[in-house]
């Protein structure tokens, strides 16, 4: 136990934060470079940056906090957001990005996708991580 928390809720709150700054220098970037970025020809605008930089960087701060203070709704969040923007980033792919390299990129991308949302939810499967939450008392 790191800090009264199982190791791997350690990790899952590193990785959570991280996608929150990730997702805050989205909004950053695309508020700072705002007047460079509509003047190309993108097909979304901005705008786009910014309100899912903002939602993304909220989500990901939010299922953190839950995380780190033990929440016990915090497992089903993490497993909600992490499905949810797994959605979202194979929709923005699919019909926004019209890139080369994500034509001939994307079984690659397909496989760290799988990789990483079935790493979220084994993460949340030892027993040590269930008693943090209160898993393992409610049944």
């Amino acid at each position: 136990m790191i800090f009264n928390r199982p190791w791997i809720v350690l990790v899952q709150v590193v990785a959570g934060l991280f996608f929150t700054a990730f997702s805050i220098l989205r909004l950053a970037s695309a508020l700072s470079l705002y007047s460079f970025l509509i003047d190309l020809p993108l097909a979304v605008s901005p705008a786009y940056q910014i309100v899912s930089g903002l939602v993304w960087g909220g989500a990901g701060l939010w299922v953190s906090l839950w995380l780190w203070i033990g929440h016990p709704k915090a497992p089903a969040a993490m497993r909600i957001l992490a499905v949810t923007y797994a959605l979202y980033y194979w929709i923005d792919q699919i019909i926004l990005m019209t890139s080369e390299i994500r034509s001939t990129n994307w079984p690659f991308l397909a496989l760290v996708t799988a990789v990483l949302l079935l790493l979220v939810f084994l993460s949340f499967q030892p027993s040590a991580v269930k008693a943090y939450f209160g898993e393992k008392n409610e049944r």
